[in-house]
């Protein structure tokens, strides 16, 4: 089903870089949650923009030609001076991975475009000077102008390493969201504490204590999903899959969740509204997408047709 209106997804597009033990390139792909929910959401046959920022390097190329292929338009001005931002990720004799950073993160100013279905935002993108700065204004604007606002916060414990103040800084970005998604990992590092059901329970109840904030989820791998509205709290499982890695599996759920909001013309003021049955069929067709993405190498998405 493909609809008219478009979503704009704000935040980091990279390129990951692999490097093994000896210290040869074993992998080079173009990545970022924001730039993998645009990819998503756009094969989705939900019309995409992404401001986004990637350097006129090879690298930055890269990321064009990945958003371009899956039919993403990047917003004027995404193409800077800047390098393109860089995530190495440095393996040892185990394959264990420590994480390096170099980041550019300062997107153009500019006013929320009009006729959007919804602005999507999110990790490194609302978490780093100066492009935070420019992430909020969007999102006040959004709020202003009655377009849904959704929320991945994606926490990078590297950039992030105080979760006190990440913890901080979640709550400020949920209390401008409608709908808000932490992964377990999000959620054991901001708030830690033994795992269980009541720990889910508990996140989403802080994340739904948030005027703004009509759905909060909280996705858990292959244990499935629980999806909380103020009314109604349901778990969706994982669906079987043999998994290649999971690279990526939760900006599709993301991507998934949006899209099937959009389906179903319940990304507006009856979010709050959801049923139970309606619950479980959003997180149902999301679960779904991040299963397929799960049965591939890295961050690839489906397309509706692979579904």
């Amino acid at each position: 089903m493909a609809i008219a209106t478009t979503v704009l997804v704000v935040g980091e597009s990279l390129v990951d870089v692999v490097i093994g033990p000896s210290g040869s390139v074993l992998d080079t792909r173009p990545g970022g949650a924001p730039l993998n929910i645009a990819v998503g959401l756009a094969r989705l046959e939900i019309p995409t923009q992404l401001l986004t920022t990637y350097g006129d390097d090879v690298y930055g190329g890269l990321v064009e030609q990945h958003a371009l292929d899956s039919d993403v338009r990047l917003v004027p001005g995404s193409r800077t001076a800047d390098p393109t931002s860089v995530a190495r990720a440095l393996l040892d004799e185990t394959q264990a991975a420590s994480y390096e950073f170099d980041l550019r993160w300062a997107p153009p100013a500019l006013d929320l475009p009009a006729g959007l279905a919804g602005l999507h935002v999110g990790s490194i993108g609302t978490a780093q000077p100066p492009g935070d700065a420019t992430v909020l204004r969007l999102a006040e604007q959004a709020i202003a102008a009655g377009v849904p606002v959704t929320y991945d916060p994606n926490v990078r414990p590297a950039i992030s390493p105080d979760p006190v103040q990440a913890w901080e800084g979640v709550r400020r970005w949920a209390g401008l969201a409608d709908v808000v998604k932490l992964s377990d990992d999000d959620a054991a590092y901001l708030q830690p504490g033994p795992e269980s059901e009541a720990d889910a329970d508990a996140m989403l109840d802080m994340l739904l204590a948030q005027d703004r904030t009509r759905l909060a989820v909280v996705t858990c791998g292959g244990d499935g999903t629980r999806l909380a509205t103020r009314r109604h709290r349901v778990d969706v499982p994982a669906p079987p899959v043999a998994v290649v890695d999971t690279v990526g599996a939760g900006d599709s759920f993301m991507s998934g969740l949006i899209a099937a909001l959009l389906d179903r013309d319940l990304l507006d003021a009856r979010l709050a509204e959801l049923t139970d049955a309606e619950l479980r069929e959003v997180g149902g067709f999301a679960a779904a997408v991040a299963a397929v993405t799960c049965s591939r190498r890295g961050a690839d998405p489906p397309r509706r047709a692979d579904l």
